[in-house]
């Protein structure tokens, strides 16, 4: 046995006696805001996997005999043992990994599905996060309140109730905790200022300590009742709902390792002695929230179809929705079909003059055992989500590239598809967040055919936020195409899409073709990403900037404006343009101060206007004129490469 998976074992002993020398109830909830406490202050590369750690936790103390926990419910305890426990749960993260480390060492990485087992099993133990909140609560939504009588009349409850509770119950405890932290921080005032800085520490600690056991969320007697009042609904309903939502005292004496399945995982209240329960931690269910209402539904076959079916139709809505608000609804086709063998329909087409993006979206679910990457279920949802989705796709850019173009709308309609339509990018859109298919793309062994130029797979979560940050059509479709063309070449690799996108807006990420056995890496993280969607404003405060492409906004107007005229030359131009560095940007932001119609100006500004008019050489591919907008000269020679910017 190596020497991390000795160390497991010891650390899984010394968990379980602190927490039996303690509350094991009252110190999870208590580690819950300690952790949040760090998360909110740390970068979330530095918190990566704390909180699963403490949902290990929580999944071990409903591990133990209930008996063993209730008698400890209620007893006070030092505050050391919060620490004791955060230091055990750290050191058990880190033999784990050390552990999991030395078995991708062992087994090595011949082949691609390989990599996504060993990189299923870390996500398995380790990543918590299926998206930001902002997307998933659409998603969720989408998928839930259609079904909303269906499931009411077979459950007792709506499924898109869940995460109304989650919210409301969220919201209570942090205002709880916020006063909480303010007697604290007013406390704290009133000390003398520490001079050691052992004592500070020790200062330091003792109010932390004292803000995640006061701040915690408590054993509520009565949770459906404390839901009903918030929801305003029946005490019945949602007395089934967090029955729904309760992973038992007992319940679970199988769980052993953190790569286990975990009940407490979707369904996070605690519960004790009826009818006592435990929600420490609310505000994190909407990651779960898709998960726990497939469960909800699984031993009602009707309903669970019903829901499966929502999830597919869902997922192609959303993509089209989304696509839709970047390129207009005018070019973006759900389920148009063409005279192939079969009668083939393509989930979402975007076509218009310069832009062809096909999509295959994909709403299956992902089961637990291929969460814990079962081979065998691994290689049939590979099949499922990459293979036949990237064999759909080269069918139908096939079929584009033919030049046939009979297609035909979901009403039977014929559809006229725009002159100038360049070669597709080919683009896979799981519901799942399944990161591991899209860093590899692996191969299933029934896969007909794939896209000559690269295959963009992401999560609709992703899709949705990159669509959110990229608004116009060129900044969406140089991603696009470069993501595809990232994965065609092999590097740099991706693990996170929101690192992609960072390194995107930053610098303009390439795709590399790595050396045989070399691996690239991003040099990017998504910092700016993160801060956007996750940062709390406080009143008052402004809120974060929403991350840019550094495209000045005059150069997309002239993009519009190619498109309306000169539709042939949009392609290349979004791609020259979207291409240019950030700071290369430089001198034409001065070109349009310059050219601005003021009654003076200096004889070097005077001098920059006449150049920017002249033209300025961005790349072999773009060169861009600046002409005022009173400026009633010929125009430059407008082609292929060349953009005009009129000032206001």
């Amino acid at each position: 046995m190596h020497k991390a998976e000795q160390k497991l074992s010891r650390l899984l002993e010394e968990i379980s006696q602190t927490a039996l020398a303690a509350d094991p109830v009252m110190l999870y909830s208590s580690l819950h805001v300690l952790d949040a406490m760090r998360r909110s202050s740390q970068p979330g590369h530095v918190m990566f996997g704390s909180d699963a750690m403490v949902e290990f936790y929580g999944g071990l103390v409903t591990a133990m005999p209930a008996d063993q926990v209730l008698q400890r419910l209620g007893t006070d305890f030092h505050p050391q043992a919060l620490f004791d426990m955060d230091r055990l749960l750290r050191e058990y993260a880190r033999a784990e990994n050390l552990a999991h480390q030395a078995k991708v060492l062992r087994e090595g990485a011949a082949d691609k599905q390989t990599s996504v087992l060993h990189m299923l099993q870390m996500e398995q133990r380790f990543d918590r996060m299926q998206g930001y909140p902002a997307q998933l609560r659409t998603i969720f939504a989408e998928i839930t309140a259609p079904l909303a009588d269906a499931s009411r009349a077979v459950l007792g409850f709506a499924l898109h109730q869940a995460l109304e509770a989650a919210d409301v119950y969220h919201a209570r405890q942090a205002t709880r905790l916020n006063e909480v932290m303010t007697e604290f921080e007013n406390a704290s005032a009133l000390l003398a200022p520490s001079s050691g800085r052992e004592q500070r520490v020790q200062v330091a600690a003792t109010l932390t300590a004292g803000v995640a056991t006061f701040g915690a969320s408590p054993v509520e007697d009565d949770l459906p009742g404390v839901l009903a009042t918030q929801l305003n609904a029946p005490h019945e309903e949602m007395a089934r709902l967090v029955a729904a939502l309760t992973t038992p005292l007992g319940s679970q004496p199988t769980l052993k390792a953190l790569g286990d399945t975990n009940a407490l995982r979707r369904r996070p209240v605690i519960g004790l002695d009826t009818p006592r329960s435990l929600w420490a931690r609310p505000g994190d269910f909407i990651h779960e929230a898709l998960d726990w209402a497939a469960e909800a539904c699984r031993d009602h076959p009707g309903l669970l179809k019903s829901f499966d079916k929502q999830r597919q139709d869902g997922c192609e809505e959303l993509v089209r929705r989304t696509l839709a608000a970047v390129f207009g609804e005018t070019f973006v086709h759900h389920g148009a079909t063409y005279p192939d063998p079969g009668n083939p329909d393509v989930d979402v087409l975007v076509a218009m003059p310069g832009a062809v993006i096909v999509v295959e979206a994909k709403g299956g679910r992902f089961t637990d055992p291929a969460r814990r990457a079962a081979p065998d279920r691994v290689n049939r949802k590979t099949r499922e989500f990459v293979d036949k989705a990237l064999g759909q796709n080269a069918r139908t850019i096939a079929y584009l590239d033919s030049g046939k173009g009979t297609l035909r709308s979901r009403n039977k309609k014929r559809l006229l598809l725009p002159d100038h339509l360049p070669p597709a990018v080919s683009v896979i859109v799981t519901l799942e967040r399944v990161d591991p298919f899209a860093t590899h793309l692996p191969d299933g062994g029934k896969r007909s055919a794939e896209p000559k130029d690269g295959t963009w797979l992401v999560t609709l979560a992703d899709l949705v936020m990159v669509a959110d940050i990229l608004r116009h059509p060129a900044e969406f479709y140089a991603y696009a195409r470069t993501r595809a063309a990232i994965a065609k070449a092999g590097g740099p690799r991706v693990f996170v899409e929101a690192d992609a996108l960072a390194a995107w807006l930053d610098h303009r990420v390439q795709p590399v073709e790595p050396a045989p056995d070399e691996i690239v890496f991003l040099d990017t993280g998504s910092e700016a990403v993160n801060d956007y969607y996750t940062q709390v404003t406080t009143p008052g405060s402004p809120s974060p900037a929403r991350p840019a492409s550094g495209v000045l906004a005059e150069v997309l107007d002239a993009l519009d404006v190619v498109h309306r005229e000169r539709p042939q030359d949009w392609n290349g131009l979004a791609i020259a343009a979207l291409a240019v560095q950030p700071e290369d940007w430089r001198p034409v932001r001065k070109a349009l101060r310059a050219a601005q119609p003021v009654t003076t100006g200096t004889r070097r500004a005077r001098k920059r206007a006449r150049r920017a008019a002249d033209g300025i050489s961005l790349s072999p591919h773009l060169t861009v004129y600046v002409r005022p907008h009173t400026d009633e000269t010929s125009p430059p020679p407008l082609g292929p490469t060349t953009l005009l910017l009129r000032t206001p």
